[in-house]
């Protein structure tokens, strides 16, 4: 999940629906702007996207990783 600039929350999600590895995005509303779901082989491809990309996009304020326990 992410918190935005509330301005610019609409050009963040078009912008994170494009970058790799991400599955699916949202705006939601609470506590964070959108919600993101993402897949990577790795907790450091994990890792690498969180820091290296989506915290470096324009307007991105906080972001919270949460990771699957168990998926079927």
């Amino acid at each position: 999940m992410a918190k935005t600039e509330s301005s610019k929350s609409r050009s963040i999600l078009q912008l994170v629906k494009k970058l790799e590895g991400v599955e699916e995005a949202y705006i939601i509303y609470g506590a964070y702007d959108l919600l993101i779901k993402a897949s990577f082989k790795t907790p450091e491809a994990l890792s690498l996207f969180v820091v290296d990309t989506l915290r470096k996009v324009d307007g991105v304020r906080d972001t919270v990783t949460n990771v699957c326990a168990a998926c079927d």
